[in-house]
C-alpha cells in the first residue's frame, strides 16, 4: 500500500533529522517550564512579597525610661518577622530606602509596593496607648504631646496597573491593623483586671498609585515587552539568513574575495540595527493607538530608538552565535524559535517574574539581569510608559551595552570559526 511507504520515508526522515526533532519536542516543554516557573512557583505555594520601606518616623519620648522610641523601627522589625501561615517562608522581603531609590524600583516592578512610615507614627501609637490606658484606668500614661489623639497615616504606594501590588497591598491593610490591634492587646494584659473598652483608631493606613499611573493598565506594561520580543525575534531571521548564505554558496564566493570577518559582519550589523530602531517607532505608535498611555515625548522616542538598536544589536549577535550551530535556514529559524521565545519571557516582557539573585564577585545580581534584553526592557518601560529622561535610564543602557558587547565578541568569534574558517 502506497501510504505505508510515504509514512515510512517520512518517518525515516524524521528520525534522520534530529536537530528538527529535537525542536520539535523540546519547544513545548521549555513553555511548559516557564510558565510553570511564573506561576506555580516549582512547587513553593508560598513566594515572599517585595517591599520597599520609607521611615520618616522622628521617634517619641519613653516616659518610662525617660528616653525615645521609634515605633517605626519596630513596625519595621515586625514586618520582617511575620511567616506565611503553617510555614516559615518569609511574608515579606524589605528593603529600607529613600523614597527616589523606592519609586525607581517601583516602575521597574522590583517591589511589589513602597510603605512610607510618616514623621508623627510614634506619636500615634503613643497616643494610642494612653487612650487604652484611659479608657481602662482613668489614668494617664504621661502628659504633653504624646497624651493628645495624634493620628497618621502609613502610605502603600505602588503601579495600580501591577497585580502584584494589588495582592501586597490587600495584604499589609490587614498587617497594619493587626499592628495597631497588638499594640492594644499588650497594653491590655499589662493592666490587671481591666478589660478596657475599644480605641479610637489612631493608625490608618491609605493606598496611593506612582505619579502619572492611577490609569495605567496592564496594557501599558505589556507593550514595551512587545516591542523587545520584536527586537529578539531579530535574532530567528538574521540566523536564517546568515545560514542560507552559506548554503547557497554566497559566503564561500565572499570569502575568495578576500572579504574579512569585520566585513561581512558589520555590513550586516548596520541595517539590522536601523530595523531595530524602526520597529520602536512603528510599534510605540500602534502601540498609542491601541490605548497605551504614553507618558514621554519626542525626546524619550529618540532615546527609545537608541535603546532599540542596542538590543537589536544584541539579537543579531544571537543571531550568529545560532547561525553557528544550525546547518541550514529552517534549523536556524527552529532553534532561533527555540531560544528567543523564551529568552522573551525570562526578560519580564509579559509578566513580571519571581527575583532569582546569584552571587558575582561578591555582589549580588538578579539572573534575568544577565540578559541584555532585560536593562533594554527596563529601560524601554521607564521612558516610554514612565516618561524617565536620559539620567534616569544612563545605568540600564549601560548594562545593555556591555552585555551586547559580550555577546557579540562571542558571537563573531563562534561565526568566525565555524563559518569563515579558511578551507585546508
Amino acid at each position: 500500500m502506497k501510504f505505508t511507504s510515504i509514512a515510512v520515508k517520512d518517518f525515516k526522515e524524521l528520525i534522520r533529522d534530529k536537530r528538527g526533532l529535537f525542536f520539535i519536542l523540546l519547544f513545548p516543554i521549555f513553555f511548559m517550564m516557564i510558565f510553570g516557573f511564573a506561576f506555580g512557583g516549582f512547587g513553593e505555594g508560598n513566594t515572599p512579597h517585595n517591599i520597599a520601606i520609607v521611615n520618616y518616623d522622628q521617634g517619641t519620648l519613653n516616659t518610662t525610661s525617660g528616653g525615645t522610641v521609634n515605633y517605626g523601627n519596630d513596625l519595621i522589625t515586625t514586618l520582617e518577622g511575620l511567616n506565611y501561615e503553617n510555614s516559615n517562608v518569609k511574608l515579606f522581603n524589605i528593603t529600607t530606602t529613600e523614597d527616589n531609590n523606592a519609586q525607581d524600583l517601583l516602575r521597574k516592578r522590583t517591589v511589589d509596593a513602597e510603605i512610607i512610615i510618616p514623621s508623627n507614627f510614634s506619636n500615634s501609637v503613643a497616643s494610642l496607648i494612653n487612650n487604652t490606658i484611659q479608657s481602662s484606668t482613668g489614668a494617664s500614661l504621661s502628659s504633653g504631646s504624646t497624651s493628645s489623639n495624634i493620628t497618621s497615616t502609613i502610605l502603600i504606594r505602588g503601579d495600580t496597573g501591577f497585580m502584584g501590588f494589588g495582592v501586597a497591598q490587600g495584604i499589609l491593610a490587614g498587617v497594619f491593623e493587626k499592628y495597631q490591634q497588638g499594640v492594644v492587646n499588650t497594653v491590655k494584659n499589662q493592666i490587671a483586671g481591666t478589660p478596657g473598652a475599644e480605641p479610637t483608631k489612631f493608625i490608618d493606613t491609605k493606598v496611593e498609585s506612582i505619579p502619572g499611573t492611577s490609569s495605567f493598565t496592564q496594557f501599558d506594561f505589556l507593550a514595551p515587552g512587545m516591542i523587545v520580543f520584536a527586537i529578539l525575534l531579530l535574532a530567528t531571521t538574521v540566523a536564517a539568513i546568515l545560514t542560507r548564505e552559506v548554503e547557497s554558496g554566497t559566503l564561500e564566493r565572499l570569502k575568495m574575495s578576500k572579504m574579512r570577518s569585520f566585513d561581512l559582519l558589520f555590513g550586516g550589523l548596520i541595517p539590522w540595527s536601523l530595523i531595530a530602531g524602526a520597529q520602536v517607532v512603528i510599534l510605540l505608535i500602534v502601540a498609542i493607538i491601541l490605548g497605551l498611555h504614553w507618558q514621554g515625548s519626542f525626546y524619550s522616542i529618540i532615546i527609545a530608538v537608541f535603546i532599540g538598536i542596542i538590543g537589536g544589536i544584541a539579537s543579531i549577535a544571537l543571531a550568529m552565535i545560532i547561525a553557528s550551530f544550525a546547518k541550514n535556514d529552517r534549523q536556524a529559524a527552529n532553534l532561533g524559535t527555540l531560544i528567543v521565545v523564551p529568552t522573551s519571557f525570562l526578560t519580564g516582557a509579559f509578566f513580571p517574574l519571581p527575583q532569582v539573585m546569584v552571587n558575582i564577585i561578591g555582589q549580588s545580581f538578579s539572573i534575568y539581569g544577565l540578559l541584555p534584553w532585560t536593562h533594554t526592557l527596563i529601560a524601554l518601560r521607564s521612558v516610554l510608559v514612565f516618561g524617565s529622561g536620559l539620567n534616569s535610564v544612563a545605568n540600564e543602557i549601560e548594562l545593555s551595552a556591555i552585555l551586547t558587547l559580550i555577546l557579540f565578541v562571542i558571537g563573531v568569534f563562534l561565526f568566525s570559526k565555524t563559518r569563515l574558517k579558511a578551507e585546508n
